[in-house]
């Protein structure tokens, strides 16, 4: 299989419709940035709808024609900046399908490997959270009811660096495909 997008392709357009502002539960600002025109309002957490999402939250991104590879990433940062436009920041995890070597026979459906690819999209592509657990734990959290049929649990199956296709599993160790 191919090799998954490379960084900065995986840059989402604003989804249709009103732009939605942090609501009045929204955490205060963590810090301020620059002075000037730069200046940015960072924030801990913001509202959606009746869901909070804060820094370190995993979510799946709006991706047209991907239902069933879902871009999923994990807040690093928000922002609002001088424009009244607010920004996330993003590590990307990719799924095996999305990795040079492609998937492998001992990964399942909801696989997903972690990446250093990163970048900033408007808030508005955040779909909603979902979790991204170890396998131990994936597998326990299948046993529940409340998990049996959730669509937003993946487990991490290890480490995926795009700029060299190289794939690490959850130990650190090196893959050879």
């Amino acid at each position: 299989m191919g090799r998954g997008p490379e960084p900065g392709e995986r840059d989402r357009e604003p989804r249709e419709g009103r732009r939605q502002r942090p609501g009045p539960d929204a955490r205060p600002p963590q810090r301020r940035g620059m002075k000037g025109k730069a200046r940015k309002l960072f924030y801990k957490a913001i509202v959606r709808g009746k869901e909070m999402i804060r820094i370190g939250d995993c979510a799946v991104f709006l991706s047209a024609g991907r239902p069933n590879l879902p871009y999923i990433g994990r807040i690093q940062s928000m922002w609002e900046s001088w424009g009244n436009n607010m920004v996330v920041r993003v590590k990307w995890f990719y799924h095996p399908e999305e990795t040079s070597p492609g998937k492998q026979f001992h990964e399942g459906q909801r696989a997903l490997y972690q990446s250093s690819h990163v970048d900033e999209n408007d808030v508005q592509t955040v779909s909603h959270k979902c979790l991204v657990v170890g396998l131990d734990q994936y597998e326990q959290m299948l046993k529940t009811k409340k998990y049996q049929d959730s669509e937003g649990l993946y487990y991490l199956a290890g480490t995926y660096e795009p700029t060299t296709g190289m794939i690490f599993s959850t130990d650190g160790v090196p893959v050879l495909c």
